[in-house]
């Protein structure tokens, strides 16, 4: 089990993956930023006043899964390698990850 953390950046007009390691590249496919494996990521809206949508790749602020106010917080048990989390902002801002993988 593996527990890592990250503060990630976010904007209005682009989602962003939420659930990739940074400091990973795969040793059998050479692939650079991984999604994480299967685990549970907990996603803070650390704004003090943006509201983040989270979904698919496809997430807006019309068309989202959770919406998260400022200081608000989600956790997802039993995320699967194969589910990518996205995010995106009504505006400039940050949400904090924290991430426990299981495999």
């Amino acid at each position: 089990m593996a527990l890592t953390h990250s503060v990630v950046a976010l904007n209005s007009s682009t989602a962003v993956q939420l659930n990739v390691d940074p400091t990973i590249t795969d040793s059998v496919t050479g692939e650079k930023n991984p999604t994480w494996a299967y685990g549970t990521i907990s996603v803070q809206n650390v704004d003090p006043s943006a509201t983040v949508y989270l979904g698919a790749s496809t997430v807006t602020s019309s068309s989202y899964g959770v919406k998260l106010i400022a200081g608000s917080s989600v956790t997802i048990d039993s995320l699967s390698q194969s589910s990518a989390l996205y995010a995106i902002s009504t505006g400039s801002s940050n949400v904090a990850v924290l991430m426990v993988t299981t495999a």
